[in-house]
This record gives structure tokens, C-alpha cells and sequence, in this order.
């Protein structure tokens, strides 16, 4: 017998789904209207430079942003091409690749930031509080936990 899952469930599922697009919409379009480089290239540039040493291997920096990795190659390719990210060998294995941002990749997305900064604040600071934001953080947390549990 199939599982059903309460309307309560369903709603905070589709609740979820709905905020994530919106925000990630709206940011993208903030930051495509002021030029900036776009909310992928972002939270790309954002993992790596949030790395030890501003570096991950690709199949980790796959796995992180939730980018297939055909997709991530290509724009990685690209961001290579603007001067974002290098391409390392990976010293241990002659197969593997690490995606090393660069100063300008630092650069770049630190003058995005304050866009993102003030859309975030603007949708989330506004409706939630801080007790809130650790609430749903936790709950997430939880979610994302049994996700990759069952995705074993």
C-alpha cells in the first residue's frame, strides 16, 4: 500500500518548493538587471571561496551546489574562460580535478553579495525572526538528512 502523506505535509512541501523558486527568481533577476553575474555563478563561487584554501574537488563541488556534472563542467569551462576559476590536478589522484577560485571570482561575487544580501533580508529577515530562522534551519537539517538516507 502506498504511503499518503497529510495535507499538513503536502503544504509545507509545497510551501517550501514555492519559497525556494520565488527567492531564487528574484534574486537572479536583481542580479541579471544590475549586470552582476547570475545566482548560479554565485552560489558556485560562494562554495568554493567558502572551501579550505578556496578549492573542491569537482565530484565534491557537484555534489554541494546539486549541479549534474556535465553541468558543472560546462560552467566551470565558462568561468575559466571570464578568469573565475582555475582547474587544479588533484596531487593524489591523476584522474580528479579541483575547481580553485580566483581572486577575481572572489572579487565578482563579493559585488553581487549586496544585492543578495538585501533580497535575502528583504524576504526573509522580514518574515521570519531569528528564533524562527534557527526553527526552520533545524527542521531542514533533518530533512536533508533522511533525503540522503534514502537516497542510499
Amino acid at each position: 500500500m502506498p504511503h499518503v502523506i497529510s495535507q499538513k505535509h503536502q503544504r509545507a512541501w509545497r510551501s517550501f518548493l514555492t519559497s525556494q523558486s520565488l527567492t531564487t527568481n528574484m534574486l537572479d533577476s536583481r542580479l541579471r538587471k544590475a549586470g552582476q553575474i547570475s545566482l548560479d555563478i554565485y552560489e558556485v563561487l560562494s562554495t568554493l571561496e567558502d572551501a579550505e584554501g578556496h578549492r573542491l574537488r569537482m565530484s565534491d563541488l557537484a555534489e554541494t551546489i546539486l549541479f549534474s556534472r556535465s553541468g558543472l563542467t560546462r560552467m566551470i569551462d565558462r568561468l575559466e574562460e571570464v578568469g573565475y576559476v582555475v582547474r587544479e590536478p588533484s596531487p593524489d589522484d591523476r584522474r580528479g580535478w579541483f575547481a580553485v577560485v580566483t581572486p577575481e571570482g572572489i572579487k565578482a561575487r563579493h559585488t553581487a553579495c549586496e544585492i543578495v544580501q538585501q533580497g535575502l533580508a528583504e524576504v526573509w529577515v522580514e518574515a521570519l525572526s531569528e528564533e524562527d530562522a534557527d526553527k526552520i534551519s533545524a527542521l531542514l537539517e533533518q530533512v536533508c538528512g533522511r533525503a540522503k538516507n534514502a537516497a542510499k
